[in-house]
């Protein structure tokens, strides 16, 4: 008899949780327990508590209480500020690399897809949280549910063609966290930015195979698409044109003659 009533009371929570979800109503679920903990690495997070002896479920127009249930964390949001030099065209804005090189068959507000990084505060700086996030043409991205709020981790980027870039230090995830790499060198770490317009800083490009430095193994993929005519999706278009040619090249030749590579802790 009781467990029927355990099974009865689940799938009660269960039909309002699903009724609330269906009348697109926001929660921010909390949770209060005597103990628990959280575990996290690059491959997922366990969270749990412990405490909670009885199950009842109370609820009301707007909230819901789900006693000896885990809930998930309260979910943040992360808005960051990062231009890409290649990419940028001026008066705070990039092209439309994605219409250019044929992924979109219309114009958009995108520019092209990131990997936003979050890694320990601590050497050796592992990966705590990963996500491919669409960076808009005016330099903006916003990212949810990345990090525990309390934490403190640095932000990284890294992008198909530039060079992976660090925050400056850790920061400090809350529900809003709000981090602009383009005001100043220093925004990333090492002061590795170059300026592209008056108080405005990109991350260098011309890191064509990923290896953290722009040398001549990323010339010899350039060379390579360039004597072939590529056009398209192609990480050698180092300025985003749709084509791969001598504008790329310049690119290229600047940071590569100035020893450009990724700095990080």
């Amino acid at each position: 008899m009781k467990n029927n009533l355990l099974i009865t009371g689940m799938a009660f929570a269960l039909t309002l949780t699903i009724q609330k979800r269906i009348h697109a109503q926001s929660l921010s679920p909390q949770v209060i327990a005597s103990a628990g903990g959280y575990q996290s690495n690059s491959a997922g997070s366990l969270s749990f508590t412990i405490g909670e002896t009885n199950t009842q479920t109370l609820s009301s127009a707007t909230h819901m209480l789900t006693q000896g249930f885990q809930q998930p964390f309260e979910i943040n949001l992360l808005n960051v500020k990062a231009y890409l030099q290649g990419y940028y065209i001026g008066s705070g804005q990039m092209g439309d690399v994605l219409l250019n090189q044929g992924v979109y068959a219309n114009p958009s507000l995108d520019a092209d897809t990131l990997q936003v990084e979050l890694r320990e505060a601590n050497a050796p700086h592992n990966l705590v949280f990963q996500r491919n996030v669409i960076l808009k043409q005016d330099g903006s991205l916003s990212v949810r549910g990345m990090g525990v709020i309390g934490q403190s981790y640095y932000l990284v980027i890294r992008h198909r063609n530039h060079i992976a870039s660090w925050s400056t230090n850790p920061i400090l995830i809350n529900t809003l966290t709000q981090y602009d790499f383009s005001t100043a060198a220093n925004q990333v770490y090492g002061d590795n930015q170059r300026e592209v317009e008056s108080g405005i800083f990109a991350f260098y490009t011309g890191d064509i195979n990923q290896d953290g430095v722009v040398d001549g193994l990323d010339y010899n993929d350039w060379e390579n698409d360039s004597n072939n005519f590529a056009g398209g999706y192609f990480s050698t278009d180092l300025n985003g044109d749709g084509i791969v040619d001598g504008l790329d090249f310049i690119y290229w030749e600047e940071n590569s003659n100035n020893f450009v590579g990724a700095i990080s802790p």
